[in-house]
This record gives C-alpha cells, structure tokens and sequence, in this order.
C-alpha cells in the first residue's frame, strides 16, 4: 500500500512537472519572442540647460504638434531639436523639423551668446529658447541688440517665434 501511495504521488508530481514545463515552452512552441520590447521613440532630446535648471514644459522634436501648441508655450522656455532652414542674420535664423518636410519654418532670433558658431542651413541644432507671441523687427532688435531690417522679416509680423539662449549642434 505504501508503495501505490507514492506512485501515485510520483505521479501526480511528474504530471505537475510536465504541464508546466509545457506551459512555460508554449509561449516558445511558435517561434515567437513574448518579451518586452523597448518602445521606438523619438530622439532623445539632452537638457542643454543644466541641472539647475527646472525642467522644461517641452523639451523634443520641432514636429508639426509642437508648431500647433506654440501659442500655448507663450514666455515659457523649451528646449527642441531642429533643422536650421534659412539664415537671415548671424543671429537670426528660420528652423523646421529634421524628420518631417512639411513643417512650416519657425523665427528664432538668439540672444547675444546664445552660440559660439553661427548656424547654417540644413545644420541640426538643439535649442534652448522661449516660445515670443507677435513678432515685432524693431522691438526684437531693440530689445536684444540686433540691427534687423523690418521689410526683410515683414512675413514674421505678429507671428509666433523663438528667442534662443543656448544652441548646440545635435549629436
């Protein structure tokens, strides 16, 4: 009697041995890898800032959502990877998105060392900046030192831009 009881427990445990053993093999059986995998995100977008900084309400890629929300970032400083478009002045400059063509360009106008190179077209940049409501030449250039000419930014009256304090070419 003995010995049938611990058969049957042999047994019982051999049985509970097998179907987990098939449980753990199913997920295997197809071929298929049911692991996590790491979401694709956008590029990583560093803190130019510093630590000591707060962080940013925005801190990614210039992409058309961004360009839509602007008028909701109005006096609060972001930080955006982007593509310089057109150079207007040493310190002035039109940015879009480096992955989407079409995204409207955007001003930036750059404080007064906010570089130690000057951007050209088509370089990738990281801006440090804050989002401006109604492009104004002459207050912008009196208010940041700059000599702008008011018919050449004539098409940025009253528009969204960006005043840049820290650039720094994308790595």
């Amino acid at each position: 009697m003995r010995l049938q009881r611990s058969r049957r427990g042999a047994g019982l445990v051999l049985a509970a041995a097998l179907a987990l053993t098939g449980a753990g093999l199913s997920g295997c059986a197809d071929g298929t890898d049911d692991s996590a995998m790491a979401p694709d995100l956008e590029p990583e977008v560093p803190d130019i800032r510093g630590e000591d900084e707060l962080d940013d309400p925005y801190r990614g890629l210039l992409d058309a959502a961004f360009v839509e929300d602007l008028p909701a970032y109005d006096t609060q400083e972001v930080t955006v990877l982007a593509a310089v478009d057109e150079v207007l002045s040493p310190r002035s400059f039109t940015v879009t998105s480096p992955s989407d063509s079409e995204v409207g360009p955007v001003l930036v106008v750059t404080a007064e060392k906010a570089a130690e190179f000057e951007p050209g077209a088509g370089d990738e940049l990281i801006l440090a900046a804050t989002a401006a409501n109604e492009f104004d030449a002459d207050a912008v250039a009196e208010d940041y030192g700059l000599t702008l000419d008011s018919e050449q930014y004539e098409e940025w009256n009253g528009e969204m831009f960006l005043v840049a304090t820290i650039i720094q070419p994308a790595p």
